[in-house]
């Protein structure tokens, strides 16, 4: 198990706390991530491409609940394709080191699913890993370290590793919701898994430079290429971007 971290989780997550992020590709921007927490570090988030991008149609739900380390312990996703949406349900048999896929179809978010069917039976290298909420989750612990960390990752039915490389290294970064500069801590990384719209390799992403280390800015590849991921809205009682 890695070190103890710097700040405590319970620092980090406020409850209730929303965060909302701009999804842009060069000039163009793309959509938005609508992130949500909930009682006993249950995260939400709603993925919705913009209307008037003839490219990208893409809308998905993603749950994902996890333990006081950030890592996943339950989650849920589903994607609108015609007039269904299609999901994958994430069991984990944690005792056994393993993580059962179910696939699910539904009328809608808030209809149970018609159809449920075992997809998959997968053996986890550790019962420390992260999905695709965790993964954005577990560096707010860790922004403050020197360190490399390498996690399990299960995204989309399948396990790979994500890398986190961390400096602590604070620079500012620029934000169109605030006039200043952001004070925030740099991340890197990469992942070998593969998530939505195709994302997957290296990554770099800022985070707020103070206890909350609430994602600010970052830097993703996926189908299209690199995309960038920025805050736009938020709602957390007492915080503000640091400048």
């Amino acid at each position: 198990m890695p070190d103890m971290p710097k700040i405590s989780s319970r620092e980090i997550i406020n409850e209730g706390e929303e965060y909302v992020y701009e999804v842009s590709w060069t000039v163009f921007k793309l959509g938005t991530i609508h992130l949500k927490v909930s009682p006993r570090y249950t995260v939400e988030a709603r993925v919705n491409s913009y209307p008037s991008v003839p490219f990208v149609d893409l809308h998905s739900a993603h749950y994902s609940e996890m333990d006081s380390s950030f890592y996943s312990i339950g989650s849920h996703t589903a994607e609108k394709r015609e007039n269904d949406w299609w999901g994958l349900n994430y069991i984990y048999d944690l005792p056994r080191k393993r993580l059962i896929v179910e696939e699910t179809y539904q009328k809608d978010l808030e209809s149970p699913p018609f159809s449920t069917q075992v997809k998959d039976t997968l053996p986890l290298p550790s019962a420390a890993f992260v999905d695709g909420l965790a993964i954005a989750f577990l560096p707010r612990l860790y922004i403050h370290t020197v360190k490399t960390l390498d996690v399990p990752t299960v995204l989309y039915g399948k396990i790979g590793t994500t890398t986190y490389e961390f400096t602590n290294n604070k620079t500012t970064e620029t934000i169109d919701a605030v006039e200043e500069p952001v004070k925030v801590v740099e991340v890197r990384g990469s992942t070998t898994a593969v998530g939505i719209y195709g994302m997957t390799g290296d990554f770099t992403g800022w985070f707020s430079d103070d206890a909350a280390a609430v994602p600010i800015k970052g830097k993703l590849k996926v189908l299209l290429g690199s995309v960038t991921v920025e805050l736009i809205k938020w709602n957390r009682k007492g915080w503000s971007p640091p400048r």
